[in-house]
């Protein structure tokens, strides 16, 4: 009888673990700014490693442990990507200011709640060569924590009056609020259809699978961390099909 107890404690203990409890930042520790670099990861003729900074993205916090401002440098194309989040007295975002460098009309993402839950997002954008229009809608179970997420997102060519992109993404999340499955779909373009599963272990993502719209396995990507002190993730690499091809670390500036 006690060597059963002594197994049953032990299979308890391996399939626990101290989940580190996070700030509105993603962080177990206020922070006053996060700046990461993307790495793309490829290998030459003779098989040498090159890697190449592909985005530099800096973030900053309030007092609230909120995102208050995203500044992203994208390195391969030349141009980069501000967004400033304004927050209602109820401290809820209700409002990202998008401006890109190569266009001089902001985009706009107004959020709506109902009492503090979130409920809708609306965005629409339109210029000399498109039109933009993206809806999000947030849904709930009866303890009020997220349960699904929908994405709507259309592009028109103005000139042709053409929809180029008619998408929808659809999200389903655990009793943690943690993405578990996605399914995207392309109207214009069913063959880019695609099916994605999230695997965590202690609330870190561990693995993403993507299958297609025939429902194979096409894409399997396993995730490597190193940690600080304060059990924030430094370096991610992202491992696809056994071979890594991302990596990205992070130097979190805390309070």
């Amino acid at each position: 009888m006690n060597r059963l107890l002594i197994l049953l404690f032990s299979i308890f203990l391996i399939g626990c673990c101290n989940e580190p409890k996070l700030l509105n930042n993603g962080l177990t520790k206020k922070a006053t700014q996060i700046t990461e670099y993307t790495i793309k990861v490829e290998n030459d003729s003779l098989n040498n490693q090159i890697q190449d900074t592909l985005v530099i993205t800096e973030k900053k916090y309030n007092e609230n442990d909120q995102i208050i401002s995203r500044h992203q440098r994208n390195l391969f194309a030349d141009e980069t990507m501000d967004i400033e989040f304004i927050y209602n007295n109820q401290k809820k975002i209700k409002r990202e200011i998008v401006t890109l460098s190569n266009d001089s009309s902001n985009f706009i993402v107004d959020y709506f709640y109902k009492d503090t839950l979130l409920l809708e997002t609306k965005s629409e954008s339109i210029n000399d060569i498109f039109q933009f229009k993206q809806i999000g809608g947030y849904k709930y179970n009866s303890d009020n924590k997220l349960k699904e997420s929908s994405l709507k997102q259309i592009y028109i060519d103005v000139e042709t009056n053409d929809t180029i992109t008619n998408t929808l993404e659809i999200s389903k999340y655990n009793d943690k609020e943690f993405v578990t499955e996605s399914k995207l779909s392309d109207f214009r373009k069913p063959e880019r259809n695609r099916n994605t599963e999230y695997k965590y272990d202690c609330g870190i993502l561990m693995e993403i699978k993507e299958f297609n719209s025939k429902d194979s396995l096409i894409s399997t990507t396993e995730y490597k961390y190193e940690f600080d002190k304060f059990e924030n993730w430094t370096k991610r690499e992202s491992i696809e099909n056994d071979k890594l091809n991302y990596v990205r670390t992070r130097k979190i500036e805390y309070k």
